[in-house]
């Protein structure tokens, strides 16, 4: 069972290596390492439900195109 230390140091880790975690969790063989994929998972989808990745409004004279 992971200590609350452990399971704090793996709450702190970035988004990017929580999403390599989970890649490389759902492609391990012979058996996906299915709780890993689940943590990582859920942990990125409560940092997204925390912090929505917000769009930048550009007023009409200043679009791109």
């Amino acid at each position: 069972m992971a200590t609350e230390s452990r399971i704090r140091a793996f709450q702190l880790l970035s988004s990017r290596t929580l999403g390599l975690l989970c890649e490389e969790a759902s492609a391990h063989r012979p058996a996906p390492l299915e709780r890993l994929e689940l943590l990582c998972a859920d942990l990125l989808f409560d940092r997204q439900l925390l912090n929505p990745h917000r769009v930048s409004s550009f007023p009409e004279s200043e679009l791109p195109f």
